[in-house]
Order: C-alpha cells, then structure tokens, then sequence
C-alpha cells in the first residue's frame, strides 16, 4: 500500500528503525538475550528499503537538513541514497557531498560516503571535493573517497593515477589502503603505474591486496602480463590468490598454462573441503575455471585428468563442482 508523503510517516518510520524491542506478539528463544530479526528496528529496516517513490526524496533532504541528532541522521543517509539510486537521481550525490562538507562527525561522513559508494549515483558538480578529502586524516573517509574516484570518468585519469602513484610511496604498510589504490588504478591506471603495483603484488603479504594488484595489472595490460601472472602463481601460495590467479591464467592463458593448471585441479582435490560453498552471482568454483578452460584442449594430460577425477576424485567434489562436471564433462 502507498504510504502518503507527510513528515507524519517518516517521524514513525524513524521511530522504529531505533526501536530495539521485540516486536509484538514474539518471545526470544529460551537462553537467548537478544535477536536482531525479531526486533522492531528489523522490520523498519526491511520497509525502509522498499521504498521506491522518488516523491519521498524532498522530506527526506529536508529531514536531513534539520537534524541534529547523530544516529537519526545516519538512519535517514540510509534510507535516502538507496532511494535516490532506484530512482536514478544523480543529484542526490552531489547534495550529499555537499552536505558533508557541512558535517563535523565522522561516524556521519563515514557513513555517507560509504552509501555513495555502493551506489550507482554519479557525481555531477562535487568532483574537486573528491581531491580533498583524499587527505583527510581518517583512513575510513580517506578509503571511501578513493573509492569514488572510481565514479569520474577518464577526463581525471593522468590526474588521478599520479595522485595514486604518491600515495603508495606513502602507504607501504597500509594493506587497506593499497587495496583500495590499486581498485582506484584498475580503472585509472596506465603502464605507468605497473612496475609500483606488481610490486605489491609481489612483497605484500595480505591475500585482498595481492588480489586487488593482480586485477590491476590485468585491468591495465592484460594477456599482455602472462608471465608476470605465471610468476605470482609459481610464488605466492595463499589459496586465495592461487584461486583469483587461476582464473586469470584461464582467462588469458593458452597451452603454456596447461601443465600448472592440471598440477593446480589435482592439488585442489587432495583432500575434501571442510565446507561446501555456495556460488552466487554468477561466480564459479575455481576447479569449474580451470576444467573449463582445460577441456577446450584435446591434450592426452587433460584427458588424463578427467578420468583420474572421474575415477578416484569424484567424492571430493563440492555439490556445485559435481553438478558441473555431470553436466560438462563427456563420459568416455
């Protein structure tokens, strides 16, 4: 049912959306103390979202203009970005820069530029702005506003990639900080700014970081970095960057990449997994990666392959794995 627009709806939405008790008619389990998903703020939360009309957005703005209190004004950031993002209102990241430059709390900026972030709004007018608070001393807002920087569009590259280069030099042991520069630089960056992130790639020992170079390498100069990509493979024995590397060398690899892919498959079905993933989004297991790509080999390894798995490894296989390789995989 459509909510009419009055300040009357939003004082009781809002309300809610800090009401922490239990919702009526409901009792929490016996030993348990609190449930989130019981609570009213739970079901505000869930009716905030569902908000779709773009004529809620002025009494939002206008709600946010007059708030003083902390909590309330992050509530209200909550429920109008998302709105604004449905209804493809740009000038909604404008007005919430704007607003920022404004706001003294960080918890409140923080908040904001992350909702902006994980938007779709575009920047229109505030783009400057971006540039400064790229030297604000908390890292949070410093890593929200790089992450935007991903919204400009490639009039700001040179600028924005010799910005990203200095603040490497300066943040050699920051890994948060370089993941997000090399997010920045995958969309930004040119050849020139490969040599400083294959050497994170190389020497920083968080899996998010690595995988974070190894997308910018690939984003900037692709098939053209195969044996940068063999040599992280080779080197580098994080499973999560073997899984991220895989699919790289699949993506631009050819017959040279078959024997380490085999070697990769084999090692991945030494043993069985503790858990059985769920893939969503279109993602894949990264044995789905490799037998794809290897099956468009007629090669005597590969076959090999298959019917050793098809033979002794079909056990250790995920539920996802499994489907695939039924569905795929012809029986010889």
């Amino acid at each position: 049912m459509q909510q009419k627009y009055t300040m009357d709806y939003l004082d009781d939405l809002f309300e809610r959306l800090e009401n922490n008790d239990l919702r009526p008619g409901l009792t929490l389990p016996e030993g348990v103390s609190y449930q989130t998903n019981l609570t009213v703020s739970w079901n505000a939360r869930i009716e905030s979202k569902k908000l779709s009309d773009p004529k809620w957005i002025s009494p939002l703005k206008e709600r946010l203009n007059k708030e003083k209190i902390t909590i309330e004004k992050i509530n209200i950031i909550r429920v109008l970005i998302p709105l604004a993002d449905k209804n493809k209102e740009n000038s909604i990241a404008d007005y919430i820069i704007t607003f920022i430059k404004q706001e003294k709390t960080r918890w409140v900026r923080d908040v904001a530029l992350s909702s902006l972030n994980n938007s779709e709004l575009e920047i229109i007018n505030e783009k400057e702005y971006l540039f400064e608070l790229i030297k604000d001393k908390d890292w949070q807002i410093k890593l929200s506003a790089l992450g935007l920087w991903k919204k400009l569009d490639k009039s700001y590259s040179n600028r924005i990639e010799d910005v990203c280069l200095d603040l490497i030099e300066k943040n050699q042991k920051k890994p948060h900080e370089l993941s997000s520069i090399c997010g920045v630089l995958a969309k930004h960056g040119t050849t020139k700014s490969l040599p400083q992130i294959k050497e994170i790639a190389k020497n920083n020992s968080k899996a998010f970081t690595v995988n974070s170079a190894i997308n910018a390498v690939r984003e900037i100069n692709g098939a053209k970095e195969l044996d940068f990509f063999i040599e992280i493979f080779q080197t580098n024995r994080n499973n999560d960057v073997k899984s991220m590397i895989t699919q790289v060398l699949c993506e631009f690899g050819g017959e040279s990449v078959i024997d380490l892919l085999i070697k990769r498959a084999k090692n991945i079905l030494s043993k069985k997994r503790k858990t059985n993933m769920i893939y969503v989004g279109g993602s894949k297991p990264e044995l789905v990666h490799i037998l794809t790509f290897l099956t468009t080999y007629d090669d005597k390894k590969v076959n090999k392959l298959i019917d050793f798995i098809r033979t002794k490894k079909i056990e250790l296989m995920d539920e996802t794995e499994l489907t695939w390789f039924k569905e795929k995989v012809k029986t010889t």
